[in-house]
């Protein structure tokens, strides 16, 4: 008879313990209810995460340079490195903008509607793969739970349709910590669950290059916690190192053959050390982790009470590995120098699966969590009631253009959204209060959200679009361009002017170059802000006209050329 192990205790010897994976029970099969609850909520999450493809704008830079990359993919075919106004792009591996000018092939040009696609389908994998390993380690309803926790997370929503390659990383993440965690569970971890680990990490360097380094400590924290360090060995580890050097030399090589590839984020060593860790470059760094757990709320008070069943349950074993792979990456993540809110997303699977144990694993019923979970309810309750009191109040002109800004805002849903907010969670008080389960409670608030990000995937494009008018003010200048020249942006120029226009834009940042083309007799076309022009059309040849204006954000833009 073969061996087995208990997480976090020495293999047992072969005589006296039972057969491989039997210190774990197999998962449990997924009734045909939970199949198909698990199939109603991954419905419900697409259809908001794909709503917002209508006719969302793509203002942000990031978006833009995304699309624009996959644009010259399609013209061009896979070239290793893709170009971003004719400069090759070295900060960020092929594979997501790939992905992008794959879905858009078929209609021969990226469009706002197709360049998201492959961010809704990431996140929907994401989600299959949270409550894959919610199964794994407690049941289909510790799964199901999860899935409820992860897609109702605002941040979640607004990053399932955003042109951007940080939920195709999540993806990846969730199914290597999946495959991870399986091979853990055996004596001798199999081929299949090794391969699909390193697949995964793979998968994760194509995407996003050397931020997924962060996986290595977490999953030596992860296996040490499981196995002791002699379990390192059993992931063959030089094996998949070497594995995973030689599936990225495809695009390292060429990357690396690229002027100025030591200045990239994705080839220079000292330029991603920078980019992480050297503070001196910003005046001051922004408190560590706030927006990522800012957008993760209303689950993240739902941390305090799962981290009190963590530290209670008999069961903590089974979940010790998780928790460990946590406490590395989140670490890792508050010591970078940029501190944008989607680069937590790659934790948030993690954060719901804990959430999601605590009201349903062993355990999650003690007296203490219960109360704690009307602690929770209570001070959202209050703390949604108090901000939305002072949204309704602020006047248009206080508004910031966030997605999720009807959420409370003075717009006509706001109140009406804010009333089913409060409703989801006087639910879950009524139902925790009269000794019902935790995890109805949780369905209850989630439910509730889930019915205010529909409403917002279906109206806060619209309201994107009149803060971002930039499609409008394409389409009036587009006619105006002269097809032989570049449009002339200072001093810069959002890459989204480059997409719209479907146009080459080139920067001048220099005054005094633009100061002596305006002297001159029109000829193309200069993309100014307008106070640039206030300023500069007092020295302009009278051959110099506005053309077309448009106030996008927070700026106002001016586009001149030749008198018409």
């Amino acid at each position: 008879m073969s061996e087995t192990i208990s997480l976090g205790a020495r293999p047992l010897p072969a005589s006296t313990s039972p057969a491989p994976e039997a210190a774990f029970a197999a998962p449990r099969r997924p009734t045909r209810r939970q199949w198909a609850c698990l199939a109603a909520l991954l419905l419900v999450a697409a259809t908001a995460y794909a709503l917002p493809l209508r006719d969302r704008p793509l203002w942000n830079q990031d978006e833009a340079r995304v699309a624009l990359l996959a644009g010259d993919t399609l013209h061009h075919g896979p070239r290793l490195p893709a170009r971003v106004r004719e400069t090759p792009y070295l900060n960020k591996p092929p594979l997501y903008f790939w992905s992008v000018a794959l879905v858009s092939w078929p209609g021969g040009q990226v469009s706002e509607r197709t360049a998201p696609i492959p961010s809704v389908i990431a996140a929907l994998v994401s989600l299959i793969g949270t409550f894959a390993i919610g199964r794994l380690l407690t049941g289909p309803s510790t799964g199901l739970v999860a899935v409820a926790v992860l897609a109702t997370s605002p941040g979640f929503f607004l990053h399932s349709h955003q042109v951007l390659p940080d939920m195709a990383l999540t993806a990846a993440l969730v199914w290597a910590l999946y495959f991870l965690l399986r091979a853990l569970r055996a004596v001798r971890p199999r081929p299949a669950h090794l391969i699909g680990f390193y697949a995964c990490v793979g998968v994760g360097f194509w995407i996003k290059g050397v931020p997924v380094l962060l996986v290595l400590p977490a999953t030596l924290a992860a296996t040490v916690a499981a196995r002791g360090w002699p379990g390192v060995r059993d992931l063959r580890p030089w094996l998949g190192l070497t594995i995973l050097a030689v599936a990225m030399l495809p695009w390292a090589i060429p990357y690396a053959l690229a002027p100025g590839y030591e200045r990239s984020q994705s080839m220079g060593a000292g330029t991603a050390v920078r980019w992480y860790l050297d503070r001196t470059t910003r005046a001051s760094a922004p408190i560590p982790l706030r927006g990522g757990l800012v957008m993760f709320l209303p689950w993240t008070l739902w941390l305090v009470p799962a981290a009190l069943w963590w530290w209670r349950t008999p069961d903590r074993v089974t979940y010790r590995p998780l928790v460990a792979w946590m406490l590395v990456q989140v670490p890792l993540l508050a010591l970078s120098v940029q501190q944008r809110p989607r680069y937590l997303l790659i934790v948030y699977p993690v954060f719901a699966l804990l959430v999601a144990a605590a009201v349903t694993a062993p355990g999650s019923g003690a007296r203490a969590l219960i109360r704690l979970h009307l602690a929770v309810v209570a001070v959202l309750a209050l703390a949604f009631a108090a901000t939305g009191a002072w949204f309704l109040r602020r006047d248009d002109a206080e508004r910031e253009a966030t997605p999720l800004e009807g959420l409370l805002s003075a717009s006509a849903e706001g109140p009406f959204l804010l009333v089913l907010l409060l409703a989801g969670l006087a639910g879950a008080f009524l139902l925790l209060r009269a000794g019902g389960s935790p995890a109805r409670a949780i369905a209850c608030v989630a439910g509730s959200l889930a019915l205010v990000l529909l409403v917002e995937a279906w109206i806060y494009p619209a309201r994107l679009i009149a803060q971002t008018p930039v499609r409008a003010f394409a389409q009036e200048a587009r006619p105006k361009l002269d097809p032989r020249l570049p449009v002339l942006g200072h001093p810069d120029a959002n890459l989204a002017f480059d997409l719209y226009l479907d146009h080459p834009v080139r920067e001048v940042p220099q005054r005094a170059a633009v100061a002596r083309r305006l002297e001159r007799p029109a000829e193309g076309v200069l993309l100014l802000r307008e106070k640039g022009w206030a300023e500069l059309g007092a020295v302009a040849h009278p051959s110099w006209c506005p053309l077309a204006r448009a106030e996008i954000g927070e700026r106002e833009f001016i586009l001149v050329g030749a008198c018409r």
